[in-house]
């Protein structure tokens, strides 16, 4: 499978996903007339980044996913401060993952790829080794830990609003 097959389309999916998490949040919220800035401000535990955070890390990880793997600068990306921010984030967001140039990212899927961490680790892989090794479990590890803390905080969430897409699948009779 390619790199870009890996990356970009799932990112997209799941990033889809993650706004209709979102919305659930915000839903519950109002059912339970309490401010949804108290669930973008929960986290699991008192060492964890907030739901604010986690979107942001979510979104970074697939916006350095595309700047990785093109060879592009960076992007920068700020905390979201409200639910409308987040998932103004995350379209953002998807309009940069709709942008991707599938043909550059193949081209350079032998390439290298370093990552420098804050704390002076530095990692080196091709752009096939840091789809599957690197951002694709990042990725995933933000995602699911904002669907955690939206679960932690009594939002109704099941599997079945985790991987929405799946129903395009679904067998019927």
């Amino acid at each position: 499978m390619s790199v870009y097959n890996t990356t970009v389309p799932c990112f997209a999916q799941m990033l889809n996903s993650l706004k209709g998490l979102l919305a659930k949040g915000q839903a519950h919220a109002a059912a339970l007339a309490f401010d949804p800035q108290n669930l973008l401000d929960s986290r699991l535990a008192p060492d964890m980044h907030t739901l604010a955070t986690q979107v942001r890390y979510a979104c970074t990880q697939a916006r350095e996913a595309v700047d990785r793997l093109s060879g592009h600068a960076l992007s920068t990306l700020e905390t979201p401060t409200s639910m409308s921010d987040a998932v103004a984030l995350i379209d953002q967001t998807l309009a940069s993952l709709a942008a991707a140039d599938r043909a550059l990212i193949e081209r350079r899927a032998q390439e290298s790829i370093v990552i420098e961490l804050p704390n002076g680790i530095a990692f080196e892989m091709t752009g096939d080794e840091y789809a599957p090794n690197w951002v694709t479990p990042q990725f995933y590890f933000h995602l699911m830990t904002a669907y955690n803390i939206l679960r932690h905080n009594g939002v109704p969430l099941g599997k079945a609003d985790y991987v929405p897409h799946m129903f395009a699948y679904l067998l019927k009779g």
